[in-house]
């Protein structure tokens, strides 16, 4: 299984996919919302499975919410409603960020915010070859992104598989999901349900019009070739079984009877 996990995952990288648990996600081909200052991914939520035929690729169409707003400004918020309700304000940002997904401006990349570092700043630096440089001068030469607000605390993300940490910048992040206010928002609800609600026939479609890309992309017909492995392009039809739920039989009521 992990074979095959392996695989796919290495094909979806191959397209350039944003992967996020079991779901990879196209940010090439994201939907934006102007009026309401978020963009969606389109993806796919893909988990292999051992049935009755042998293993077969579970995929579904999926989507991901990404905030266009930075979570620097989210910060400002959380800061403000703190001061409000007379909390502290960085036991409060601890706890709103730790645990969320956030995507850089820069390259799309998502990363899990484990901690917020108060004691790191943009001006703060490290050790980059030979010499030392700030966060801000590296990511000015490296990414041509320009910081304002020299006091913002960094977001720390640690990588699962090497146990290194990943420095981010608030200012240059997003945040993913949407929040109890933007789910009340009816006209973005209906905006959103327009892209995400995809009917059985719809979807069937996207799921073949990737392995299509996979077929016709040079990069995946190379790894299809090395790994001497394939898809099948028409999903495959199996038999359901319908089970009867049967009588409940309920205790006695009012009149004694049950």
């Amino acid at each position: 299984m992990n074979f095959f996990k392996i695989f796919f995952n290495s094909m979806m990288k191959a397209l350039r996919f944003e992967t996020i648990g079991h779901k990879s996600f196209n940010t090439l081909k994201s939907h934006i919302l102007e009026g309401h200052k978020v963009q969606v991914w389109p993806g796919f939520d893909a988990r292999l499975i051992n049935k009755e035929g042998g293993i077969l690729l579970n995929i579904d169409v999926c989507h991901k919410v990404v905030r266009q707003d930075s979570v620097l400004s989210f910060m400002e918020q959380v800061r403000s409603q703190a001061e409000v309700r007379g909390l502290d304000p960085k036991e409060e940002l601890i706890s709103g960020l730790t645990g969320l997904t956030v995507v850089t401006r820069y390259n799309n990349k998502t990363y899990r915010v484990e901690k917020v570092d108060f004691s790191l700043t943009p001006e703060s630096t490290f050790t980059k070859g030979d010499e030392e440089i700030s966060f801000k001068a590296y990511y000015e030469s490296r990414y041509k992104e320009t910081i304002t607000d020299m006091a913002q605390p960094m977001l720390i993300h640690v990588d699962r598989k090497t146990g290194n940490q990943v420095c981010l910048i608030p200012e240059l992040c997003c945040l993913t999901g949407l929040t109890d206010n933007m789910r009340s928002d009816f006209r973005l609800m209906k905006d959103l349900s327009i892209i995400t609600h995809t009917d059985a026939q719809r979807k069937v479609a996207e799921c073949k019009n990737l392995f299509e890309v996979f077929n016709s992309n040079e990069r995946c017909q190379q790894k299809m070739k090395e790994w001497k492995l394939g898809f099948r392009e028409q999903p495959v039809e199996m038999t359901g079984v319908k089970y009867s739920a049967g009588r409940m039989l309920m205790g006695p009521g009012m009149d004694g009877q049950r």
